[in-house]
């Protein structure tokens, strides 16, 4: 997990900024009991926000007020458009990272749900209007999680106008698709109901669409100046942000907290678990509700790509024992085809949380014994790619290795170069 300015590579994901939109449409939809999550629904969402896209196309609390306004007032019914599109589809991996992000959004609503249950009586006493309202999506989303109500689905033409947004990004060579990539796709989607709430509206297009290009500007020039620091980390990031494992100002009592959590304290082992809590999430990109030891190692090569994005490296006392993933790379592993090849057979339902399987306890097990054998400073990401390719016996879905051999990864070549890391 090194300092990667070159972001050529990267594969190209929906970012946080998206990731809260759909959240909170979703959220929304819950609460609404609705069934169908559509364009208007996310359009309204987005200028109802505080993002610099949502001000792009709907400028002002009042334009912005009166379009929600508008899609809200509807509730689904009354539109020309049925926002249905049956005919878009996408080449594999984009079909994955949009069925992808909207579960790992699905997700992330039930996350939020749950921590809504159980936050304290003050909130509500201040607040006690907003807090009704968030105990209501909090209630209906635990209903959703249970079973007992299905999650809303994206219509048609959502489905196609997050296609259009990741079509957008890469055609830019954007490493992300963010919120002003789905503005664009919201404007240029034809007969959806997005476009139809626009046009009632009579807001003006072609203002949209230069605010909207001065943002592409912007973001494309600090994309190739000499920091991208201010872009939004992951949640994996932000774990090692908080437990001073990035090159920011340290902070002495998140790193106490994380040493407490870890279980061990002052040998880096943070990095561990901020690999354990984005494996998480990629087994719910995969459609799986445990985290098996193939989303330990996707989740070594979404932390890199994660801090390559932000332009973020890890110092120097934990960078020689987390350089997996650049070995990885070397060794010819594409992120994008491995997780193609990890999607489960028959997609779970979304839970709200996602532990690790007992093969992938025993993987993180075995690569902090690893660390200990080659008396190594702190546990990292090298001892855990060693864990993975010593581990012979079949996950779920298949071992490690044999899935590095089908795409090309000779395990033996990539363990002799592990080696001499193992110590450091």
């Amino acid at each position: 997990m090194e300092n990667h300015p070159q972001l050529a590579s990267v594969t190209t994901e929906f970012e946080t900024d998206v990731s809260e939109l759909l959240v909170e449409t979703i959220q929304r939809a819950v609460t609404c009991e609705s069934r169908t999550v559509g364009t208007e629904d996310l359009l309204s969402t987005l200028v109802m926000g505080d993002s610099a896209a949502g001000e792009a196309i709907a400028p002002g609390m009042r334009q912005a007020g009166a379009l929600s306004g508008l899609i809200r007032g509807r509730a689904g019914v009354g539109w020309a458009s049925d926002d249905h599109d049956d005919e878009t589809s996408g080449e594999p991996a984009d079909e994955h990272e949009v069925a992808a992000a909207w579960r790992v959004a699905q997700w992330q609503t039930a996350l939020r749900a749950r921590k809504t249950t159980k936050a304290p009586k003050t909130a509500e006493a201040a607040e006690p209007a907003k807090a009704a309202e968030s105990a209501k999506a909090a209630e209906t989303a635990d209903t959703v999680t249970r079973g007992d109500q299905e999650w809303p689905e994206p219509s048609g033409a959502l489905r196609a106008c997050l296609f259009l947004a990741l079509g957008l990004a890469r055609l830019e060579a954007s490493p992300g698709v963010y919120a002003r990539h789905v503005a664009r796709a919201l404007l240029d989607l034809p007969d959806s109901r997005a476009r139809e709430a626009y046009a009632l509206r009579r807001l003006d297009r072609t203002a949209a669409y230069a605010a909207l290009d001065a943002l592409d500007a912007r973001d494309s020039r600090e994309s190739t100046g000499t920091s991208a620091t201010d872009r939004p980390l992951s949640h994996a990031a932000t774990v090692l942000r908080r437990a001073g494992l990035l090159e920011d100002r340290s902070n002495w009592l998140a790193r106490k907290v994380m040493a407490w959590t870890t279980q061990h304290p002052g040998d880096g082992t943070s990095m561990l678990f901020a690999v354990t809590v984005e494996a998480g999430r990629q087994a719910v990109r995969c459609g799986r509700s445990a985290a098996e030891p193939v989303d330990l190692l996707l989740a070594v090569l979404a932390l890199d790509r994660a801090l390559s994005l932000a332009g973020r490296s890890l110092p120097d006392r934990v960078a020689a024992t987390n350089g997996a993933a650049d070995l990885l790379h070397r060794h010819g592993v594409r992120p994008e085809a491995l997780a193609l090849s990890a999607l489960a057979a028959e997609p779970s339902p979304v839970p709200d949380e996602v532990p690790l399987s007992a093969a992938a306890e025993r993987t993180v097990a075995s690569a902090r014994l690893i660390a200990a054998e080659h008396d190594a400073s702190s546990a990292g990401t090298v001892h855990l790619l060693a864990a993975l390719l010593d581990d012979a016996a079949d996950d779920e879905e298949g071992s490690v290795s044999r899935r590095l051999r089908a795409h090309g990864v000779d395990p033996t070549a990539l363990k002799a170069d592990l080696g001499p890391r193992l110590s450091a």
